[in-house]
């Protein structure tokens, strides 16, 4: 990604964004995990021990940059809700960290997971 400044041009790696991306999802009450972006991925992630970028995608267009991001919800959440929550603490996290606010979040819920009692102890 690059962001033009009065300064000069601002170039981001998407590991880095995908890392911010990451963190901001994962403190967000409900969410279980990533998921993954189709069978090639997948495999691909099995393999590779970095999985800071796993379920994140960044497309850049000439109207700005989208994020796609796949997760794994917790059994029992309000899915439409956690979405709207999702949508904006990442563009919150990106707009904090590096100045640039994306076009549009998009949500792909891959799958439920039963609660897990040691990530969210208040729920038992």
């Amino acid at each position: 990604m690059e962001k033009r400044t009065e300064y000069g041009t601002l170039a981001i790696n998407e590991e880095v964004l995908g890392a911010i991306v990451q963190s901001a999802i994962l403190e967000v009450d409900g969410v279980a995990g990533l998921g993954v972006f189709g069978l090639s991925e997948g495999l691909g992630e099995l393999i590779r021990k970095d999985t800071g970028t796993r379920g994140i995608a960044f497309q850049e267009t000439n109207r700005g940059f989208f994020v796609e991001i796949a997760v794994i919800v917790d059994y029992g959440v309000k899915i439409p809700e956690l979405g709207r929550v999702i949508v904006q603490r990442v563009s919150d996290a990106l707009a904090e960290a590096v100045s640039m606010r994306p076009v549009e979040v998009i949500v792909e819920v891959q799958g439920i997971q039963q609660r897990n009692p040691e990530r969210h102890p208040e729920h038992d």
